[in-house]
C-alpha cells in the first residue's frame, strides 16, 4: 500500500471517499459514450468498471467497516473481485444503473464511517493478506482502489467512440 495514501489524515481519506463517486457521475452521468465499448479485447468497459464498483463496495468494502467496527480483531478475508466480472456477465448489465447503485453504495458507507470517534480508526481487523489491519488502513485501501479505477474510468471516457444512439 502506498504510504502517503496510508498515512494520510482520516479527514483526508474520507473527504476522498465521499469525492470520488461525485467525480465518477460528473463524468459519466452525460457521456456521449458507449458503455459496452472496450479499447481492447482482454479490457473492461465502462459498464464493466462501474458493475465492479459497485460489487465491491457493497460486497467487500462494506462488510469489511462492519466487521472491525463490530469485533476487534475480525477477520477480513481477501477477494479477488476482478474475476467477478465474467461470471456475473458485467458487460451485459445496465451500466448507468450500476452507477447509480455504487453511488448509493457509497453514501451508505459515507454515512457508517462519518462521525466515528478517533479511537474507533485504530480498531483492527486480521485481513488475510495483510495481517493485522486497523480500520483507517482499510479506508486507505478504498480510497488507493478508487484511484485506480478513476484513471481506468477517465481513460475509457477520453478514448471511447462517441454512441450515436445519444
Amino acid at each position: 500500500m502506498s504510504a502517503v495514501v496510508a498515512s494520510a489524515p482520516v479527514s483526508a481519506l474520507l473527504e476522498s471517499l465521499r469525492v470520488f463517486p461525485a467525480n465518477v457521475q460528473a463524468t459519466l452521468v452525460n457521456a456521449r459514450v458507449d458503455w459496452r465499448w472496450r479499447p481492447a479485447i482482454d479490457a473492461w468497459s465502462l459498464t464493466e468498471v462501474v458493475c465492479h464498483l459497485r460489487d465491491v463496495e457493497v460486497e467487500v468494502h462494506q462488510p469489511r467497516f462492519r466487521a472491525v467496527l463490530a469485533r476487534e480483531h475480525a477477520f477480513i478475508s481477501g477477494v479477488d473481485a476482478d474475476e467477478w466480472a465474467r461470471p456475473r456477465d458485467y458487460q451485459a448489465q445496465d451500466g448507468p444503473a450500476a452507477l447509480a447503485r455504487f453511488l448509493q453504495a457509497r453514501a451508505d458507507t459515507v454515512d457508517l464511517l462519518q462521525g466515528l470517534p478517533s479511537a474507533s480508526w485504530e480498531r483492527q481487523g486480521r485481513h488475510a493478506f495483510f495481517g493485522p489491519t486497523t480500520l483507517q488502513e482499510l479506508l486507505a485501501i478504498v480510497v488507493r482502489h478508487d484511484a485506480a479505477h478513476w484513471d481506468q474510468l477517465y481513460e475509457l471516457v477520453v478514448l471511447n467512440p462517441s454512441d450515436p444512439s445519444v
